[in-house]
């Protein structure tokens, strides 16, 4: 096993599927990276992770990651083990009692929760050596890519932080049966989501 940390989270905008790009450097090895692409909302998790940001209220994968705790001896370390037809696949390393169980699951979604619970990210030999890419000019793909997710991460929080205030606002509003408020407050909720689509 060799283990990784997270590089880049990159965009590729012009590239033949846009989307997000995540780069996993091995260890010792600045040159060799495995680009994985992952899903909006998974760049996101991976982000916040990364930037240590918590949010108010728990996203899917701090929740996740706050009942592994509380209910098993807590995550170990993730495993991403094969890669079949372009696909990788993932586990789950969870301490039970005195064993260690494996839980299926995707790279991402693994990767995220690894972040939370700071604790050692694996990629098989074979896999590594599959599928990883040389960079000596990781200055170049950067250049080449969209600004990165973890660089727009605080606009993520101020936007979910002030969706969060604003929802209070209106349920106090119409609580206080001040429908008027409430009516000013649905209305910024709603140019706020007009803006994020």
């Amino acid at each position: 096993m060799i283990e990784v940390i997270v590089k880049n989270i990159l965009f590729f905008a012009q590239a033949a599927a846009p989307g997000y790009t995540l780069f996993l450097q091995a260890r010792g090895d600045e040159e060799r990276s495995l680009p994985i692409v992952v899903g909006q909302f998974e760049a996101q998790a991976i982000a916040l992770a990364l930037e240590q940001i918590r949010l108010e209220r728990p996203m899917t994968h701090d929740l996740l990651s706050t009942v592994i705790t509380h209910m098993t001896g807590g995550l170990d370390s993730v495993v991403i083990k094969s890669l079949r037809d372009g696909t990788f696949f993932a586990e789950l390393n969870v301490r039970n009692g005195s064993e260690i169980q494996s839980i299926d699951a995707r790279p991402s979604d693994a990767i995220a929760l690894a972040l939370r619970a700071r604790v050692p990210i694996r990629v098989s030999q074979k896999v590594f050596e599959e599928a990883s890419i040389t960079i000596p000019a990781t200055s170049k793909l950067i250049s080449e890519s969209e600004p990165s997710l973890a660089e727009s991460v605080n606009a993520i929080t101020r936007r979910a932080e002030l969706q969060f205030d604003l929802e209070k606002d209106l349920r106090s509003a119409v609580i206080q049966e001040n429908y008027e408020l409430a009516a000013l407050i649905r209305d910024k909720l709603h140019a706020l989501a007009d803006r994020e689509s």
